[in-house]
Protein backbone atom coordinates (compact mmCIF):
# COMPACT_ATOMS: atom_id res chain seq x y z
CA UNK A 1 0.00 0.00 0.00
CA UNK A 2 1.34 3.34 -0.99
CA UNK A 3 -0.15 6.42 1.36
CA UNK A 4 1.00 9.90 -0.52
CA UNK A 5 3.52 11.35 0.58
CA UNK A 6 2.09 14.61 1.85
CA UNK A 7 -0.74 12.10 3.16
CA UNK A 8 -4.79 12.77 2.89
CA UNK A 9 -7.70 13.98 4.46
CA UNK A 10 -11.02 12.03 4.87
CA UNK A 11 -14.59 13.14 6.52
CA UNK A 12 -16.20 10.16 8.98
CA UNK A 13 -19.80 11.84 8.87
CA UNK A 14 -22.27 11.67 12.30
CA UNK A 15 -25.55 9.97 12.05
CA UNK A 16 -28.91 10.24 14.18
CA UNK A 17 -31.52 7.82 14.59
CA UNK A 18 -34.61 8.73 13.26
CA UNK A 19 -35.97 5.96 14.61
CA UNK A 20 -34.99 2.87 17.05
CA UNK A 21 -36.79 0.02 17.82
CA UNK A 22 -35.98 -2.35 20.27
CA UNK A 23 -37.65 -6.14 19.21
CA UNK A 24 -36.35 -8.26 21.63
CA UNK A 25 -32.99 -10.08 23.26
CA UNK A 26 -30.92 -12.31 20.93
CA UNK A 27 -29.11 -15.34 21.85
CA UNK A 28 -25.92 -13.48 21.37
CA UNK A 29 -26.17 -11.26 23.77
CA UNK A 30 -27.37 -8.36 21.58
CA UNK A 31 -30.86 -6.85 21.38
CA UNK A 32 -32.94 -7.25 17.39
CA UNK A 33 -33.38 -3.83 16.75
CA UNK A 34 -34.77 -1.92 13.93
CA UNK A 35 -33.86 1.87 13.34
CA UNK A 36 -34.10 4.40 10.70
CA UNK A 37 -30.28 5.72 9.98
CA UNK A 38 -29.23 9.45 8.23
CA UNK A 39 -25.68 11.01 8.03
CA UNK A 40 -25.55 14.08 8.88
CA UNK A 41 -22.94 17.21 8.02
CA UNK A 42 -21.18 16.64 11.43
CA UNK A 43 -17.88 15.45 10.66
CA UNK A 44 -14.55 13.89 12.43
CA UNK A 45 -11.63 14.31 10.18
CA UNK A 46 -8.82 12.29 9.79
CA UNK A 47 -5.40 12.67 8.23
CA UNK A 48 -3.35 10.22 6.62
CA UNK A 49 0.25 9.85 6.58
CA UNK A 50 2.76 7.39 5.74
CA UNK A 51 4.87 6.21 8.69
CA UNK A 52 7.46 3.90 9.78
CA UNK A 53 7.42 0.90 10.89
CA UNK A 54 4.00 0.40 13.24
CA UNK A 55 0.88 1.94 12.77
CA UNK A 56 0.61 5.27 14.92
CA UNK A 57 -2.84 7.34 16.06
CA UNK A 58 -2.66 10.55 17.35
CA UNK A 59 -5.94 12.31 18.89
CA UNK A 60 -5.26 15.29 20.36
CA UNK A 61 -7.50 16.22 23.35
CA UNK A 62 -8.34 12.41 23.70
CA UNK A 63 -5.35 10.41 24.65
CA UNK A 64 -7.99 7.56 25.20
CA UNK A 65 -8.63 7.14 21.65
CA UNK A 66 -5.41 6.17 20.74
CA UNK A 67 -4.92 2.98 22.78
CA UNK A 68 -5.25 -0.21 20.50
CA UNK A 69 -9.19 -1.08 21.51
CA UNK A 70 -10.02 1.79 19.49
CA UNK A 71 -12.18 1.37 16.76
CA UNK A 72 -9.69 2.63 14.68
CA UNK A 73 -7.05 0.20 15.62
CA UNK A 74 -9.01 -2.30 15.49
CA UNK A 75 -10.32 -1.56 11.75
CA UNK A 76 -6.30 -1.21 10.48
CA UNK A 77 -5.44 -4.73 12.36
CA UNK A 78 -8.53 -6.55 10.83
CA UNK A 79 -7.69 -5.31 7.18
CA UNK A 80 -4.22 -6.08 7.94
CA UNK A 81 -4.83 -9.74 8.94
CA UNK A 82 -7.42 -9.86 6.17
CA UNK A 83 -5.11 -9.05 3.84
CA UNK A 84 -1.37 -10.26 5.06
CA UNK A 85 0.54 -7.41 4.95
CA UNK A 86 1.35 -5.29 7.68
CA UNK A 87 -0.25 -1.37 7.01
CA UNK A 88 2.50 1.45 8.19
CA UNK A 89 0.90 4.40 8.54
CA UNK A 90 0.19 7.82 10.83
CA UNK A 91 -3.43 8.57 11.01
CA UNK A 92 -4.25 12.05 13.23
CA UNK A 93 -7.88 12.08 14.18
CA UNK A 94 -9.35 15.03 15.02
CA UNK A 95 -12.31 14.60 16.99
CA UNK A 96 -15.85 17.02 16.17
CA UNK A 97 -18.32 14.91 16.80
CA UNK A 98 -19.10 14.61 21.14
CA UNK A 99 -18.23 11.21 22.17
CA UNK A 100 -21.09 9.17 24.09
CA UNK A 101 -23.55 11.59 22.14
CA UNK A 102 -25.49 8.31 20.00
CA UNK A 103 -23.85 9.75 16.96
CA UNK A 104 -21.75 6.79 16.06
CA UNK A 105 -18.37 8.92 15.87
CA UNK A 106 -16.03 6.34 16.84
CA UNK A 107 -18.02 3.60 14.30
CA UNK A 108 -18.07 5.66 11.63
CA UNK A 109 -14.06 6.39 11.90
CA UNK A 110 -13.30 3.02 11.84
CA UNK A 111 -15.69 2.57 8.37
CA UNK A 112 -13.72 5.68 7.01
CA UNK A 113 -10.26 3.71 7.69
CA UNK A 114 -11.46 0.69 5.80
CA UNK A 115 -13.10 2.75 3.25
CA UNK A 116 -9.76 4.51 2.35
CA UNK A 117 -7.10 2.11 3.20
CA UNK A 118 -9.36 -0.63 1.09
CA UNK A 119 -9.03 2.13 -1.77
CA UNK A 120 -5.31 2.41 -1.37
CA UNK A 121 -4.91 -1.35 -1.74
CA UNK A 122 -6.83 -0.86 -5.41
CA UNK A 123 -10.00 -2.27 -3.13
CA UNK A 124 -8.09 -5.82 -3.09
CA UNK A 125 -10.83 -6.58 -0.48
CA UNK A 126 -14.55 -6.89 -2.17
CA UNK A 127 -17.43 -4.50 -0.66
CA UNK A 128 -19.13 -7.79 0.51
CA UNK A 129 -15.95 -8.74 2.60
CA UNK A 130 -15.62 -5.55 3.63
CA UNK A 131 -19.03 -5.25 5.10
CA UNK A 132 -18.62 -8.57 7.38
CA UNK A 133 -15.20 -6.95 8.57
CA UNK A 134 -17.01 -3.74 9.51
CA UNK A 135 -19.59 -5.77 11.28
CA UNK A 136 -16.99 -7.45 13.78
CA UNK A 137 -15.64 -4.11 14.46
CA UNK A 138 -19.34 -2.96 15.76
CA UNK A 139 -23.21 -3.23 14.80
CA UNK A 140 -22.93 0.57 13.15
CA UNK A 141 -19.83 0.31 11.10
CA UNK A 142 -21.36 -1.15 7.91
CA UNK A 143 -23.96 1.43 7.95
CA UNK A 144 -21.01 3.88 7.60
CA UNK A 145 -19.75 1.86 4.67
CA UNK A 146 -22.39 2.85 2.64
CA UNK A 147 -23.00 6.60 3.73
CA UNK A 148 -26.72 6.75 2.86
CA UNK A 149 -30.05 6.79 4.91
CA UNK A 150 -31.28 3.49 5.58
CA UNK A 151 -32.96 0.84 8.00
CA UNK A 152 -30.58 -1.12 9.83
CA UNK A 153 -31.80 -4.24 11.31
CA UNK A 154 -30.48 -7.34 13.01
CA UNK A 155 -28.01 -5.71 15.55
CA UNK A 156 -27.77 -3.08 13.19
CA UNK A 157 -25.50 -4.25 10.92
CA UNK A 158 -28.08 -5.60 8.16
CA UNK A 159 -28.49 -2.36 6.16
CA UNK A 160 -31.45 -1.63 3.71
CA UNK A 161 -30.89 1.64 2.06
CA UNK A 162 -34.00 4.17 1.90
CA UNK A 163 -33.56 5.88 -1.50
CA UNK A 164 -35.01 9.81 -1.90
CA UNK A 165 -35.52 9.77 2.00
CA UNK A 166 -35.71 13.58 2.42
CA UNK A 167 -32.56 15.04 3.79
CA UNK A 168 -34.03 16.90 6.93
CA UNK A 169 -32.42 19.88 8.96
CA UNK A 170 -31.78 19.44 12.31
CA UNK A 171 -30.86 20.62 15.53
CA UNK A 172 -28.35 18.76 17.69
CA UNK A 173 -28.13 19.26 21.51
CA UNK A 174 -25.44 17.54 23.09
CA UNK A 175 -25.43 18.14 26.84
CA UNK A 176 -22.08 17.68 28.80
CA UNK A 177 -22.53 14.24 29.98
CA UNK A 178 -22.42 10.88 28.38
CA UNK A 179 -24.76 7.82 28.07
CA UNK A 180 -23.25 4.68 28.38
CA UNK A 181 -24.94 2.52 25.52
CA UNK A 182 -24.94 -1.19 27.60
CA UNK A 183 -26.55 0.48 30.35
CA UNK A 184 -28.95 2.10 28.51
CA UNK A 185 -30.12 -1.31 26.59
CA UNK A 186 -29.80 -2.85 29.73
CA UNK A 187 -32.72 -0.77 30.79
CA UNK A 188 -35.08 -1.92 28.04
CA UNK A 189 -37.80 -4.14 29.78
CA UNK A 190 -38.79 -7.14 27.18
CA UNK A 191 -41.57 -7.55 25.91
CA UNK A 192 -41.98 -3.91 25.40
CA UNK A 193 -45.50 -2.53 26.87
CA UNK A 194 -46.79 -0.43 23.96
CA UNK A 195 -47.56 -2.60 20.89
CA UNK A 196 -46.01 -2.46 18.01
CA UNK A 197 -47.70 -0.74 14.77
CA UNK A 198 -49.01 -2.86 12.31
CA UNK A 199 -47.92 -0.84 9.78
CA UNK A 200 -44.23 -0.94 10.12
CA UNK A 201 -41.36 1.39 9.34
CA UNK A 202 -39.90 -1.50 7.14
CA UNK A 203 -43.38 -1.39 5.12
CA UNK A 204 -43.29 2.26 4.96
CA UNK A 205 -39.61 1.68 2.91
CA UNK A 206 -40.77 -0.92 0.87
CA UNK A 207 -43.47 1.64 -0.69
CA UNK A 208 -41.65 4.76 -0.79
CA UNK A 209 -43.36 6.74 1.97
CA UNK A 210 -42.19 9.06 3.98
CA UNK A 211 -42.60 8.45 8.18
CA UNK A 212 -45.47 10.39 10.11
CA UNK A 213 -43.68 12.46 13.02
CA UNK A 214 -45.52 9.90 15.53
CA UNK A 215 -43.95 6.84 13.74
CA UNK A 216 -39.97 8.52 14.75
CA UNK A 217 -39.66 6.65 18.08
CA UNK A 218 -36.83 6.23 20.19
CA UNK A 219 -37.95 2.81 22.46
CA UNK A 220 -34.50 3.77 25.33
CA UNK A 221 -35.85 7.31 25.82
CA UNK A 222 -38.69 5.97 28.46
CA UNK A 223 -35.50 4.63 30.38
CA UNK A 224 -33.03 6.96 30.01
CA UNK A 225 -35.18 10.39 30.64
CA UNK A 226 -36.49 9.34 33.93
CA UNK A 227 -32.37 9.08 35.06
CA UNK A 228 -31.32 12.03 33.09
CA UNK A 229 -34.19 14.24 33.15
CA UNK A 230 -32.12 17.01 31.47
CA UNK A 231 -32.37 15.50 28.36
CA UNK A 232 -36.40 15.57 28.21
CA UNK A 233 -36.32 19.28 29.36
CA UNK A 234 -34.27 19.61 26.07
CA UNK A 235 -36.65 17.88 23.93
CA UNK A 236 -39.15 19.90 25.04
CA UNK A 237 -37.05 23.03 24.54
CA UNK A 238 -36.56 21.88 20.66
CA UNK A 239 -40.29 21.70 20.78
CA UNK A 240 -41.37 25.00 21.82
CA UNK A 241 -38.71 26.62 19.00
CA UNK A 242 -40.96 24.57 16.15
CA UNK A 243 -39.64 21.31 15.14
CA UNK A 244 -41.56 18.27 13.98
CA UNK A 245 -40.53 16.01 15.83
CA UNK A 246 -37.56 15.60 19.00
CA UNK A 247 -35.76 12.37 19.93
CA UNK A 248 -32.71 10.94 21.73
CA UNK A 249 -30.42 9.83 19.06
CA UNK A 250 -29.05 6.17 20.00
CA UNK A 251 -28.74 5.52 23.56
CA UNK A 252 -28.09 9.29 23.99
CA UNK A 253 -26.89 11.26 25.04
CA UNK A 254 -27.74 13.87 21.71
CA UNK A 255 -31.19 15.19 21.76
CA UNK A 256 -32.27 16.56 18.37
CA UNK A 257 -35.33 18.47 16.68
CA UNK A 258 -36.22 18.22 12.93
CA UNK A 259 -36.78 20.99 10.74
CA UNK A 260 -37.96 20.37 6.50
CA UNK A 261 -36.61 24.00 6.00
CA UNK A 262 -33.15 25.83 6.56
CA UNK A 263 -34.51 28.75 7.59
CA UNK A 264 -36.41 27.84 10.61
CA UNK A 265 -33.80 25.37 11.62
CA UNK A 266 -31.33 28.23 11.91
CA UNK A 267 -33.60 30.69 13.94
CA UNK A 268 -34.12 27.86 16.49
CA UNK A 269 -30.33 27.44 16.29
CA UNK A 270 -29.43 31.07 17.01
CA UNK A 271 -32.12 30.33 19.92
CA UNK A 272 -31.29 27.76 21.60
CA UNK A 273 -27.48 27.90 21.37
CA UNK A 274 -26.76 30.72 24.32
CA UNK A 275 -29.64 29.21 26.65
CA UNK A 276 -27.24 27.07 28.04
CA UNK A 277 -28.19 22.97 27.16
CA UNK A 278 -24.74 21.78 26.07
CA UNK A 279 -23.58 22.30 22.51
CA UNK A 280 -25.56 22.89 19.90
CA UNK A 281 -25.39 21.79 15.87
CA UNK A 282 -27.11 22.69 13.04
CA UNK A 283 -26.81 20.38 10.14
CA UNK A 284 -28.52 18.82 7.78
CA UNK A 285 -28.90 15.31 6.13
CA UNK A 286 -26.43 13.68 3.55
Amino acid sequence: MIVPAKGFKALAPAKLNLTLEILGKRADGYHEIRTLMQPISLYDILWFHPANGNLEVYCPGYPELEREDNLIVRAVRLLEKEIGQTLALRIHLRKRIPLGGGLGGGSSDAATVLINLNRLLGDQVPVERLTVLAAQIGSDVPFFLKRQTALALGRGERILPWPRFPLWWYVLICPDFPVSTPWAYGLVKLPLTEEKETSNIGSLREWGEIPRKDQLKNDLEPGVFPVFPRLGEIKEALFREGCLQALMSGSGSTVFGIWEDQTNAAQAFLSLKNQGWGKVFLVRGI
